[in-house]
Parts: C-alpha cells; sequence; structure tokens
C-alpha cells in the first residue's frame, strides 16, 4: 500500500496588479463621477483573452466595467524561445 495522499495540482493563475489613483487620473476616470464611492484600491490590471485577442484591461472589480483595454502580446502569458532571436 503506497502513502501518496494524493495532491491537487494547482492550475494556471493571473496576478491583477494593483493599480494608483495617478494611473487611473492618466486613464481619463474621475473616482468621485465615474464610481462613487469607490477608491483606486476596487480597481486592477490584468490580461483577458477576448475574441478579438489578448488584451491588457483596467477593470472596476466590483462592476467588472472596463475603463482600459489595450492590446496585449499576441498569445498572451506564452513566450515563445524565437521571440528574443535577432535576425539580420
Amino acid at each position: 500500500m503506497s502513502d501518496d495522499t494524493g495532491t491537487v495540482v494547482r492550475g494556471p493563475s493571473v496576478e491583477r496588479e494593483e493599480v494608483t489613483e495617478a494611473e487611473l487620473r492618466e486613464l481619463g476616470v474621475d473616482l468621485s463621477r465615474d464610481f462613487p464611492g469607490s477608491t483606486a484600491a476596487d480597481f486592477r490590471r490584468y490580461p483577458v483573452l477576448t475574441e478579438g485577442g489578448w488584451f491588457m484591461v483596467v477593470k472596476h472589480q466590483q462592476t467588472l466595467r472596463s475603463v482600459s483595454r489595450e492590446p496585449w502580446h499576441l498569445l498572451g502569458p506564452i513566450t515563445l524561445l524565437s521571440d528574443g532571436l535577432s535576425v539580420d
């Protein structure tokens, strides 16, 4: 009989970066006007995959409303070894 108790392999995860109030202002967000009662801590930046490809978004976490959406890497978090090659 083995002592294998089984382990659960942790799946992929995405870090959701904090956003500062200054960054929100640069994106044109006026917290008091657009999200009354919210603070910069209520927003996060992270990659998402949509029908149009990968985007880096900034979203209000309570409503999931996007305040910024920019195209990201073609393959998202996957980096090809050939990406670092310099071919002259």
